[in-house]
């Protein structure tokens, strides 16, 4: 076996003396999201080797001659770490790196490291450039997720079945109704499951409107967060008075070779062999309609289709995270950590109020907090209210543990909470922590307001839920603006990870 090292540092010199800044603009939220290299044009043959490494958070690259175990290069990369391992027709590859980000305050010192393989053919990758992908060890642990891709990428023989494109049109129906829209309905509506051959991706597909010309589709695409950059798009067109049907598709393949994904677009059209019935609408005997299908036991027929354009796309970027003009929440913790609250009020004496973290990622809808039970000297446990944050890709933007304690005479809010990330690594988020005092720069309002006591506890057979009645009168208050929010700076920051609380 041959075993190539490369170490690329100042001798004798202490990492945080050797090291440059990066001061490129997007360089930390890189670091967060696609710590990684590119390995380019790697050989390997008789005790030599000679590659090219990218880091692509940085974008600092240089190339390197090996021999021996001793490596030189033009320009070199400080603090790099890559060991080039030969075993018969596999080569592995490792990196580690440290380096320092600059374009955000305060400037932050990473360290990743990841290993990667790749098949060697005459002395040479078979496929370059290499990606290998990398896990943060510092400022904290995660290995950030790539996504999925859009349906079929990697499906085996995807690109080989990409040059004669073809698909399946199954459950075919099309219906058309004449009326005169008092009696009765103007309607033509197709409906249909169209599969690639290719990729395996199904889309159903409608009609849209009383003349059924553009045909709607959409698959997976409308239900999963992490497709990626990419997805397959189609359209297609019919003609209700010939049953010719057109299906333009683009989809994507790097089955091949991930570091040269392709998008492949083709397009079929064919008349649809409908077998027909046709029978006076009850309402409006003058008036008909007619219904369709497909003569087979699933109402199927094949399509053959034409290929198209097919462009070469950047490397590994089917699967590669979505790059971000705004801070996720893992940024935001970290660089500019502040809660938003708002409706805050207090009922016979307990306080509740909404909160949200602060991200810039859109608008999302902040988690109510109530009042739980007295941990003394003021301070109350939060009792979290529901959480939906599951359902969105960033996950919760609020606290799942909190206590708080409420200055009624100064209207102040203090907060301790612990909350977690999600966006980058789901099963090992970065769980943070912080304190925060606010004021609540609003005048409240209070009321007087009928009391009721309401019970947890299940109904019994044949029970009616009955609204109980007023059992006093207490005080409600709330800020007289309803729309008021306010931030508050969270202080005191820590991180770690670790497994979903």
């Amino acid at each position: 076996m041959a075993r190539f090292s490369l170490f690329v540092a100042a001798l004798g010199v202490s990492v945080a003396s050797a090291q440059a800044v990066i001061s490129a603009q997007g360089c930390t939220s890189r670091s967060f999201t696609t710590p990684s290299w590119f390995v380019s044009d790697l050989a390997a043959v008789d005790g030599k080797a000679s590659f090219s490494v990218l880091n692509r958070a940085t974008n600092q690259t240089a190339g390197y001659e090996c021999l021996g175990g001793s490596c030189e290069g033009e320009e070199g990369i400080e603090d790099l770490v890559v060991v080039v391992e030969v075993d018969g027709a596999v080569a592995s590859v490792s990196v580690n790196q440290t380096w320092v980000c600059g374009d955000r305050s305060p400037q932050t010192k990473f360290i990743a490291a990841g290993t990667s393989t790749v098949s060697v053919v005459d002395g040479k990758a078979a496929s370059s450039p290499l990606l290998v992908k990398g896990s943060l060890i510092q400022p904290v642990a995660l290995t950030p997720q790539y996504n999925e891709g859009p349906t079929g990428h990697d499906t085996p023989g995807c690109l080989a079945k990409s040059e004669k494109p073809s698909w399946v049109l199954s459950h075919v129906i099309w219906a058309d109704q004449d009326g005169d829209e008092i009696t009765s309905v103007k309607e033509q509506r197709l409906t249909f499951i169209l599969t690639n051959a290719a990729t395996g991706y199904e889309a159903s597909c409608m009609s849209q409107g009383p003349v059924a010309t553009n045909i709607f589709c959409a698959g997976t695409e409308f239900q999963s967060f992490t497709i990626g950059r990419y997805s397959i798009s189609t359209a297609v067109q019919f003609d209700p008075a010939t049953y010719s049907l057109t299906v333009n598709q683009t989809w994507f393949c790097d089955d091949h070779d991930a570091a040269k994904p392709l998008q492949i677009s083709a397009s079929g059209t064919l008349p649809l062999p409908l077998e027909c019935q046709t029978e006076p609408i009850p309402s409006s005997p003058r008036h008909l309609k007619k219904f369709c299908t497909v003569p087979n036991d699933d109402s199927s027929i094949s399509l053959s289709g034409s290929l198209g354009t097919v462009v070469t796309l950047p490397p590994y970027s089917i699967e590669d995270p979505v790059p971000s003009n705004t801070d996720s929440c893992t940024v935001s913790s970290i660089y500019n950590p502040r809660w938003q609250f708002s409706y805050f009020s207090t009922y016979n004496n307990s306080i509740s109020f909404e909160i949200i973290l602060q991200t810039n990622r859109g608008f999302r809808y902040p988690n109510p907090v109530y009042q739980g039970k007295a941990r003394g000297d003021g301070w109350f446990d939060c009792e979290i209210g529901y959480d939906g944050g599951s359902q969105v890709p960033d996950g919760p933007l609020w606290p799942y543990r909190c206590q708080f304690k409420w200055d009624g005479e100064g209207k102040v809010l203090e907060l301790r909470a612990e909350w977690e990330c999600t966006e980058l690594d789901p099963g090992n988020p970065v769980r943070f922590s912080g304190v925060s005092t606010t004021t609540v720069n609003s005048n409240i309002v209070c009321e007087k307001v009928e009391h009721r006591e309401y019970t947890d506890e299940p109904l019994g057979e044949g029970e009616e839920l009955t609204v109980p009645d007023p059992v006093g009168v207490v005080d409600f208050c709330y800020t007289e603006n309803p729309s008021y929010t306010w931030t508050g700076e969270i202080k005191e920051v820590t991180w770690t990870s670790g497994k979903r609380v």
